[in-house]
């Protein structure tokens, strides 16, 4: 199999990326405007459900990824038998949504159904995914994270805007059937080729099951280690509260397109490699990621206003709160290859739940003593120190196990440059042949 160099990978994979962020503001425009701020936090309470799930079965994908790219299992095996794993959770979504309708009352009791089957589909997606993402099909990949958000996209500004329909649960119904829209393109791009013979296979079936269940802790984990103090702030500063904050949690968080993007393209490679190569790819990313975040934040920093001037003015507040969580947004960046290596090269996933889990009692903490005094910009700051000294404990577990020093993680060298001269060939050539195909075309 053939690897594309770090940072040439890195720029494919962010192209995707920045469909993905695009759509997500443009959810984050029609929700903040459709709905007003107390109706996009009991929207973004609501989509945090459907997140918790997500993650939790971000360990299918982590497993299913596993499996092809450091176990070489047939990608069309792990795909079936990891279908088989998701199904009962998908169904298990299903009719915990049906019996919440059933057992709460108010906005709970609307939204409960249309969270479930939300959570349903992104239970299959899964699946699907990390078989991409093992078989180092970065393109494929890419549209198993765009394809669903923008069909959801699609659905919610029909809903909201042609028909009025400008509820959080209509929203949310909205969302689930968007998700579920995307689901038969994503088999036609690709998974249908990849089942070459459908067989269970008890072992492998069992085998991902465990890895999964370790991967969702972990990943459930991190992701309420940066959304835990929304459910703070909605305790203290109401839905309204939560709306407000949620836009500058959105902003914060796309800078983490750009260290995913680097990130994602060497999976696959860190899953096949050797130890010792696992470690110096994973330096190199962390290094990379460092350089390019730096300049992003100080872009966001400085264009927090402006950004936030495109929304109602209830939401100015949010510019603030931004520029507070931007220190630790940075650092945090550095996770995703921290989380990468020991989940495909180690496969230890719960590595990376016990540094997070130490962040998210940070948070908790730091939440409940701050926003009673100064509301979201104390969630904002409580944020901001929990991923920093989340992130500084990872580092301080990855140098130890691993037997690198600092010097060695953040130090530019021969490869480092390499990539990016890599890079930058490939771009030439890719400009050279498009001037040919237009001469050619004259």
């Amino acid at each position: 199999m053939g690897y594309m160099s770090v940072a040439f990978g890195g720029l494919v994979a962010f192209l995707f990326r920045s469909v993905n962020l695009l759509i997500g503001l443009l959810t984050l425009v029609v929700t903040a405007n459709e709905l007003g701020a107390a109706g996009r936090g009991t929207y973004v309470l609501g989509a945090t459900v459907i997140g918790i799930v997500a993650a939790m079965t971000g360990g299918l994908t982590a497993s299913t990824a596993y499996q092809v790219a450091n176990q070489k299992r047939d990608p069309g095996a792990v795909l079936v038998n990891g279908g088989v794993v998701a199904a009962p959770f998908g169904v298990l979504a299903v009719i915990s949504g049906i019996v919440a309708g059933e057992v709460l009352s108010g906005e709970p009791a609307a939204v409960a159904v249309s969270l479930g089957a939300g959570a349903a589909a992104v239970v299959v997606t899964s699946v699907v995914s990390g078989v991409y993402l093992g078989h180092d099909a970065l393109v494929r990949y890419n549209i198993t994270l765009v394809l669903p958000p923008l069909m959801s996209l699609a659905a919610i500004a029909v809903t909201t805007v042609v028909l009025e329909q400008d509820t959080p649960g209509a929203a949310l119904w909205a969302f689930a059937v968007g998700q579920w829209l995307a689901m038969p393109i994503l088999f036609g791009v690709g998974g249908l080729a990849l089942v070459r013979s459908i067989r269970f296979e008890g072992d492998l079936a069992a085998t991902m099951l465990r890895f999964s269940a370790l991967a969702g802790i972990s990943s459930a984990v991190s992701y309420l280690n940066y959304r835990a103090d929304a459910l703070v702030v909605e305790r203290y500063e109401g839905t309204r509260g939560v709306g407000i904050y949620s836009v500058a949690v959105y902003m914060g968080e796309s800078v983490w397109q750009f260290s995913g993007s680097l990130a994602l393209a060497t999976y696959a490679r860190i899953g096949g490699a050797t130890r010792a190569e696992a470690i110096a790819l994973t330096t190199r990313v962390m290094r990379h990621t460092l350089v390019i975040l730096g300049a992003v934040c100080l872009g966001l920093f400085a264009a927090a206003d402006l950004l936030v001037g495109f929304l109602d003015p209830d939401y100015e507040p949010a510019a603030a709160a931004l520029r507070i969580m931007l220190p630790g947004v940075l650092l945090y960046g550095l996770a995703t290859a921290f989380s990468g290596y020991y989940t495909y090269q180690r496969g230890m996933p719960w590595a990376s739940a016990l540094v997070a889990a130490a962040g998210l009692i940070i948070d908790i903490a730091l939440a409940l003593w701050l926003v009673p005094a100064y509301g979201i910009n104390g969630a904002a700051l409580a944020s901001t120190v929990a991923y920093v000294a989340t992130i500084l404990g990872a580092l301080a577990i990855f140098a130890v196990e691993s037997r690198v020093s600092p010097a060695e993680i953040f130090r530019f060298g021969r490869a480092d440059l390499e990539d990016y001269r890599s890079f930058f060939r490939r771009l030439r050539s890719m400009a050279s042949r498009g001037s040919d195909s237009t001469a050619q075309a004259q």
